[in-house]
């Protein structure tokens, strides 16, 4: 092979395989090819010709927002809106959610998929009840949803036990209304933060996971949900966890390593991006660039931008006096290495044949 460092990754592909010798002949001359086709040039501007292939479909792209089938409440930001938060690293995304695969029998069967789906789904009492106070009786009063309580799959004894519990006191209902009764003494303002901490009251499911959706992904069921708690569901004995995955890449990063936190980015970018053609290599780059230092950060000012060597290149893209100051304070010195830096002093950039120096000599 032309590549010779490729040639033992062929073979053992090969001999996974069981390929003859004339067939891997053929396939490490296809490799060669192939690797020959994505080759680039010395001193070629990758990151200038990724930003371009990435910018210009961006600008063109409208904001489109997925729906999963049968379910407008999971929703996930797609188009520009979703390139801008992975580009600006951002916490709190607008649509969270995780696509959650099974293991047997629950990726097989239905009603054990949307069982699981049912147990995940965080529930609190005021999911399942009307809760009302009344200040001149000193009195709470929960209504229960008998309809919203089967939904839920819970049962108004635990519901009961659990009221008990919070308020400390002893819980008789009567039919499906329960009523909590507090002396003169009770201050109005206590009597309110009990009744707003009641209706936060955690009865069922895994906190974060808002709702989730029984969906089919070839032969097999899958849960999608909108919220997330990666670090909790990885736990449940039913989850499959080497495919289970979060489009949170922040959670991603601190759950399962920045490695993964890489590769969700590069499959989000795939997503927000949909159907415009752009290259897997430019997506990887940027994605080496976000995860780079060992963490996600961001582009801007506080991250990658912020963060260059040169003093012109930060300059240039934001708070161009405070850095110019900065660097004269400290005696930063301006290498002129980069493409913006160039452009700024009217130099050649230093990339394909700007990078090159031709000496000619003279005939007599």
């Amino acid at each position: 092979m032309k590549y010779a460092h490729f040639e033992p990754s062929v073979e053992k592909f090969a001999e996974k395989r069981g390929l003859p010798k004339t067939k891997v002949t053929k396939l490490k001359k296809a490799v060669d090819q192939w690797l020959d086709s994505v080759r680039i040039d010395p001193w070629y501007p990758a990151g200038l010709v990724a930003a371009e292939s990435m910018g210009e479909p961006a600008t063109q792209a409208t904001l489109r927002t997925f729906h999963f089938a049968g379910a407008a409440e999971v929703s996930v930001t797609s188009g520009v809106d979703r390139m801008l938060e992975i580009a600006d690293a951002l916490r709190k995304i607008k649509t969270p959610s995780m696509r959650i695969y099974l293991k047997e029998p629950y990726s097989k069967d239905e009603d054990k998929a949307r069982e699981f789906a049912l147990s995940i789904q965080e529930t609190y009492l005021k999911d399942v009840a009307k809760i009302s106070e009344d200040y001149f009786s000193r009195e709470i009063r929960i209504d229960l949803d008998e309809g919203a309580i089967e939904d839920r799959g819970l049962d108004k004894d635990t519901i009961v036990s659990k009221v008990a519990a919070k308020v400390k006191k002893k819980v008789e209902p009567e039919g499906n209304t329960i009523v909590l009764t507090f002396g003169e003494d009770m201050p109005l303002m206590k009597l309110r933060k009990l009744r707003m901490s009641l209706e936060k009251l955690h009865l069922s499911g895994i906190r974060g996971i808002r709702f989730a959706v029984v969906g089919k992904d070839g032969d097999e069921y899958v849960v999608s949900t909108s919220g997330t708690n990666l670090k909790a569901i990885l736990k449940h004995k039913a989850v499959d966890h080497t495919r289970t995955i979060s489009n949170d890449i922040h959670e991603v990063a601190e759950v399962l390593g920045i490695e993964a936190a890489r590769y969700v980015i590069i499959e989000e970018l795939k997503k927000a991006y949909g159907d415009m053609e752009v290259d897997l290599r430019h997506f990887s780059l940027l994605a080496d660039l976000l995860t780079y230092d060992g963490y996600y950060e961001a582009v801007g000012r506080t991250g990658v931008a912020g963060k260059k060597g040169s003093v012109f290149a930060r300059a240039a893209f934001e708070e161009t006096g405070k850095h110019l100051t900065e660097a004269a304070i400290w005696g930063e010195v301006e290498h002129l290495k980069g493409v913006v830096e160039n452009l700024i002093v009217g130099l050649p950039v230093k990339v394909g044949t700007g990078r090159v120096k031709l000496v000619m000599k003279l005939g007599e």
